[in-house]
């Protein structure tokens, strides 16, 4: 299964289960990243910087290794 953190720029996805630590499953959910949301990687930073991601009308960055924890 992919991740959020493996997306191409612009390319779109489902949002399908969060994996990783219960604090930070909750933050993502808590800031829109729930199963079954659309999600559209906007932009990448340089030398593995943040991702942006547009979710729920909202523009978001995540850092990669969050966005890795992401499967969709």
């Amino acid at each position: 299964m992919r991740t959020l953190a493996n997306l191409e720029t612009n390319g779109k996805a489902v949002i399908h289960a969060l994996q990783g630590h219960p604090e930070l499953r909750s933050r993502l959910q808590e800031i829109g990243f729930v199963p079954g949301s659309e999600v559209r990687l906007v932009a990448k930073a340089a030398f593995g910087g943040p991702l942006a991601f547009q979710i729920r009308g909202s523009m978001i960055a995540l850092r990669r290794s969050d966005a890795a924890c992401i499967l969709v």
